[in-house]
């Protein structure tokens, strides 16, 4: 009975209002396409944000910078790199050119455009990013760590073992120092250290699955074995470990 007479009152009203509620819809909708067509292949509630805040907010940078992460996980870096671009010259010109969150992304950039063939003297550019990095967030900061792990590695994919050992183990060494041996970056170094070593040596190298087998175990303790990085290292030392089985039994 109650609800009978609950509909009844409301349908009083909703013939006053209706004009009221299609004129809010017609204004939404507008206000929807408006900036969809303002912010082109920007997600829906940043561009939102964009309009109530303004393009210079902190807050919608760092959006911005977000949106474009997000794309890697769906095998876009087209589209990260596009985000990227736009973004950069704003932190640069809002946060200054040494401020972290600008350093950062420049990081972000170099590391996309370097693993997609877009950066042609890549080694260089990294350097030049290091050498901005480092006076200003210091040599033992996750992100000037990781600048340098980037260089240590495309020395390696380069063919230049001996110039990325060197800088893996100055890695390991800085980051031990100033973060400790647990930290996700030392042993994420250690593990690429180990695996350009397997690789310039082939199965038999049976130091690199010892080292590897330690480098697990230690990922496990401080990172969780459900952690993906230790997950993922975890399957290359059983593969490592199978080929060394394999090739001892012929043996």
């Amino acid at each position: 009975m109650g609800g009978l007479l609950l509909a009844g009152v409301g349908a009083l009203f909703v013939p006053i209002g209706a004009m009221l509620w299609v004129h809010l819809l017609v204004a939404l909708c507008a206000v929807t396409v408006l900036v969809r067509l303002a912010h082109r292949e920007v997600p829906f509630p940043l561009a939102l944000a964009q309009l109530r805040l303004g393009g210079d907010d902190p807050a919608v940078l760092r959006a911005r910078v977000l949106s474009a992460v997000a794309c890697l996980p769906q095998g876009r870096p087209d589209l990260t790199l596009s985000r990227l671009r736009s973004v950069l010259p704003d932190l640069t010109r809002v946060l200054g050119p040494d401020h972290p969150e600008t350093l950062s992304t420049r990081l972000l950039s170099l590391q996309v455009r370097g693993e997609t063939g877009n950066l042609p003297d890549r080694l260089t550019a990294i350097r030049h990013l290091i050498d901005d990095i480092t006076p200003v967030l210091g040599p033992g900061h996750p992100d000037t760590l990781a600048a340098r792990h980037c260089l240590a590695e495309w020395l390696g994919q380069d063919g230049r073992t001996d110039e990325a050992e060197a800088a893996y183990e100055d890695v390991i060494a800085t980051g031990t120092e100033h973060l400790g041996a647990d930290h996700n970056l030392v042993l994420i170094a250690r593990s690429s250290l180990t695996i350009l070593r397997y690789d310039c040596t082939g199965p038999d190298n049976g130091a690199a699955v010892d080292d590897m087998t330690a480098i697990v175990a230690a990922m496990e303790r401080a990172l969780g074995p459900a952690d993906p990085t230790a997950a993922s290292t975890r399957r290359l030392l059983t593969q490592w470990q199978s080929t060394q089985a394999g090739s001892g039994a012929q043996g």
